[in-house]
């Protein structure tokens, strides 16, 4: 078991994660992993741990490698790439176990473990090249009862606690002592009867709005390739589809629903004023646009625009934090003549900040892009400024019938839970759902189909604690190591020689 402990740990981990969705396998995923890093007969374990560590990256993140939107070569080398360098955090990780089992005992390894993977996944998680997707709370998503903890800790925090309770559970089978085994547990069950019990306080409201989500289903690869009046079409035509069955108060196509800058081309514009105007509903869709500087030079955007019924302007929120190398060379602020590198992904300026969207009929709502689902800081910031839901705009056509689109519905699901707030998220080819402030669905339309999902949403204004401590969490991980770190160190000067563990 020491021998395959890597190995192990990176199978029954990847099986834990959607959409497989095997959720309890993430509390005991990482046991094999301590055995093999604290294996006395090892003499290295970052390189195992690194291959081992490429596996479970590869089996969650495959995906990255498929985008149909660059070349294939450059798209190959981006998902190796990421793989390559997330899997560091298992082999770091391996590492210092490893030595603080030598130079203390088996319970200072798992204390280390515990606060050097949390503290290494943030750093990878932050920052304009981050991509904070395969953490451990993604597993925990697929059941609702699980999840509800995330409105507390958010993401960062459910990794945590997942990653406590292998290190404990971890150290019962070492020591063979049951109150590691019963602190194990418990911290598995009083969350699920907390949050069985949690999940069912959200849902209704004083207010609420009939909204819906299209989905048009577009190969991503053909979008570019076919006419914008049809595709145009298209969505106007399964909109008004379900407004003659159903009153809407709000409307929501996907990212770049139509591959053209709208707001600049009068007949698209007319036409989904006319829709908003005819529906009586607010519309929301995701397009490119651009401003125009005084020299003449445009500088694009990918972008969402609000439709309203009351009035004839476009209202604009541009996304902050583009895909690396898929939308944004990164490190353009330091190195401006990266901007002139194109590898085939496109080349947009980010957002300055967050707009919420106010006025009109609705309550104040902000639209997040793509992958932003992912990103503490921005939902938060948008609920601090008042939005009482959120829409979301994505294209995951580029990626095929992959894990990727399931993994991306499953962060918005915890994103609607971390802030209690109702997502309206319409993707292109799927997979489209109404989620509610509980994390439940209350409707759903799965890849590669075309349709709208609809239902009634909570107008929510309340808080949450992860929401108020959005940006605080990174810090409080990082000065956990420090102190774990402190801790062990002057553990070593005061006892000197190795224990017995």
């Amino acid at each position: 078991m020491r021998r395959w402990g890597f190995l192990l740990a990176a199978v029954i981990g990847a099986l834990a994660f959607p959409p497989v969705s095997l959720w309890p396998l993430a509390y005991v995923a990482l046991i094999p992993f301590l055995w093999a890093a604290t294996d006395p007969a090892r003499d290295r374990v970052f390189g195992p741990a690194w291959r081992a560590g490429l596996l479970f990256y590869g089996g969650v993140l495959y995906w990255v490698g498929l985008n149909s939107g660059a070349p294939w070569w450059a798209s190959a080398i981006a998902g190796l790439a990421l793989i390559a360098v997330l899997a560091t955090t298992w082999g770091m990780t391996a590492w210092v176990v490893q030595r603080t089992a030598r130079a203390i005992n088996f319970r200072a390894a798992a204390l280390i473990f515990v606060a050097a993977y949390q503290a290494i996944d943030i750093f990878w998680g932050t920052g304009e090249m981050s991509f904070p997707w395969a953490t451990w709370a993604l597993p925990l998503t697929a059941s609702v009862p699980a999840l509800q903890l995330a409105e507390v800790v958010d993401a960062q925090g459910l990794s945590f606690l997942v990653l406590i309770v292998n290190a404990l559970l971890f150290l019962a089978w070492q020591t063979r002592r049951r109150p590691y085994a019963l602190i194990g547990a418990a911290l598995i069950v009083l969350p699920l009867l907390w949050g069985a019990w949690r999940s069912t306080q959200f849902d209704g409201g004083a207010r609420t709005l009939e909204v819906a989500a299209v989905q048009a289903n577009i190969p991503a690869e053909l979008k570019w390739d076919m006419s914008s009046a049809e595709i145009l079409d298209r969505h106007v035509a399964l909109s008004d589809s379900i407004a003659r069955i159903s009153t809407l108060d709000f409307l929501c196509w996907p990212e770049t629903a139509v591959p053209m800058p709208i707001r600049f081309r009068q007949w698209a514009a007319d036409s989904l004023r006319m829709l908003s105007e005819r529906t009586n509903s607010v519309i929301l869709t995701g397009g490119t646009d651009y401003d125009v500087l005084a020299d003449g030079e445009q500088v694009p955007y990918n972008a969402a625009f609000v439709v309203r019924p009351d009035t004839h302007g476009f209202q604009r929120s541009s996304k902050i934090h583009l895909v690396p190398f898929g939308e944004r060379i990164p490190g353009q602020n330091w190195f401006p003549f990266l901007g002139n590198l194109h590898l085939g992904q496109a080349e947009f300026k980010p957002g300055d900040s967050v707009v919420v969207f106010s006025g009109g009929v609705i309550p104040p709502f902000t639209c997040l892009i793509c992958f932003e689902v992912v990103y503490p800081d921005i939902a938060a910031d948008a609920v601090l400024n008042g939005a009482q839901f959120f829409g979301h705009v994505t294209n995951d056509g580029w990626y095929g019938h992959s894990s990727g689109p399931y993994q991306h519905l499953a962060l918005a699901r915890l994103r609607a839970v971390a802030m209690r707030r109702a997502v309206v998220r319409s993707a292109n080819t799927g997979i489209s759902a109404i989620i509610l402030p509980s994390g439940r669905y209350a409707d759903r339309l799965g890849y590669d189909r075309t349709g709208v999902v609809s239902g009634a949403i909570p107008m929510r204004t309340d808080i949450t604690v992860a929401a108020r401590l959005a940006t605080f969490w990174p810090t409080f991980y990082y000065g956990i190591l420090a102190l774990v770190i402190a801790a062990l160190w002057m553990h070593v000067q005061r006892y000197g020689a190795p224990e017995s563990s």
